[in-house]
């Protein structure tokens, strides 16, 4: 019978500890590799969906302010409201308007006009979109959490030509007979809780 010789077959200690020891130094620098892109994640994505919302905010902003149209409303109460207008920001929204969409208007989905307000609750900057022109008391707006970390919502307005004083609240006075009455200009301001600002000036379109 042919005997098999198994001289020099199989691996010696001093290898496998070798082997062993690279696979795991190659383990420790994958992990350590692995671990720096999900603490990178973790990171920017965060980052990216604050950006997202500000950028969202900003056009949403400059969307409502730039489609203004002349027409006042009237309150659940009956009180005439003017198509433009600020308040106190505490039971108030901080500005309320009335503004086109005509995309959707050729769609004919909605009424071509719809009420927007923005309100500032704590740090978060909320928006509302109110069903009808005119509510009634038992109407609700849908509400959008638009951006959190917002310190202050500043508004000013430019009232007659262009290089003309700009005022700080809308109408200029309470005249019913400039509920309709649109600024030329329109310039809003976002402070956020970390110190910075953002600062945007607007032309509506009715006014040009």
């Amino acid at each position: 019978m042919r005997r098999l010789n198994l001289k020099g077959a199989g691996f010696t200690l001093l290898e496998v500890l070798v082997a062993m020891a690279i696979f795991a130094l190659t383990s420790w620098l994958a992990y350590g590799g692995l671990r720096q892109v999900l603490m990178g994640r973790e990171i920017l994505l965060p980052r990216l969906a604050e950006q997202a919302a500000l950028v969202r905010t900003v056009t949403l902003l400059s969307n409502d302010f730039n489609n203004l149209v002349p027409r006042s409303i009237r309150d659940p109460l009956g009180t005439p409201v003017a198509a433009l207008r600020t308040g106190a920001g505490t039971t108030e929204p901080l500005v309320a308007l009335t503004r086109v969409d005509a995309a959707l208007a050729l769609l004919e989905v909605q009424p071509e006009l719809y009420r927007v307000d923005y309100r500032l609750t704590q740090d978060t900057l909320v928006r509302e979109v109110w069903p009808v022109l005119d509510p009634l008391q038992n109407t609700t707006p849908n509400r959008q959490t638009l951006l959190r970390g917002v310190r202050s919502f500043g508004l000013r307005f430019m009232a007659g030509r262009v290089g003309s004083s700009w005022v700080n609240y809308w109408p200029p006075s309470a005249n019913d007979n400039e509920l309709e009455q649109l600024p030329r200009g329109i310039e809003f301001t976002l402070q956020f809780t970390d110190g910075t600002t953002l600062r945007r000036v607007l032309m509506p379109a009715a006014a040009r």
